[in-house]
């Protein structure tokens, strides 16, 4: 059997949110007893959030965390590094106003606005990418057993975009 290459990896992910790292990493400890594999894991939150705090991917190297310079933010959003980050960086680039503008490049006006409405307060959103219907169910029981309210499975691409 034959790996996907990066570029064939479709960019979906589970969504959850969290209120504390030790939630996260409870959810994490329990992600991989079930079996799932931890391809890209995006943390987003206010920088504030990230103070103090050593994110470490499935390698064990420490991953960079990545300002969100929304143009009229009172707080400084940030992401870990990853797809998402580097997916939002180019949404900023491109001249969204806000997180929830650039996320709505993806989804759904709604969904867009409840992220941005959870990290302003002061919420973790965790992006943990899924590459196929296994890991897409494993994700949902993890994160629907650990985290704050619902869990969704967002694509970070637009038809005909790749």
């Amino acid at each position: 059997m034959r790996c996907p290459l990066p570029e064939e990896i479709p960019l979906r992910f589970a969504v959850g949110t969290f209120e504390t790292w030790a939630q996260l990493r409870e959810a994490l400890r329990d992600g991989r007893l079930r079996g799932l594999v931890m391809h890209s894991l995006n943390c987003l939150a206010l920088e504030r959030t990230f103070a103090g705090t050593h994110i470490l991917a499935p390698d064990g190297e420490r991953v960079a965390v990545h300002p969100l310079p929304f143009p009229g933010n009172v707080e400084l959003i940030a992401c870990t590094s990853g797809v998402l980050a580097d997916r939002l960086v180019q949404r900023l680039r491109a001249g969204a106003s806000s997180l929830g503008d650039a996320l709505c490049h993806w989804l759904i006006p709604r969904h867009a606005a409840g992220f941005e409405d959870a990290v302003r307060g002061g919420k973790i959103l965790f992006w943990m990418q899924v590459v196929d219907s296994d890991d897409e169910r494993r994700a949902y029981q993890c994160l629907l057993t650990h985290s704050l309210g619902s869990v969704g499975v967002h694509d970070l691409f637009v038809p005909g975009e790749k």
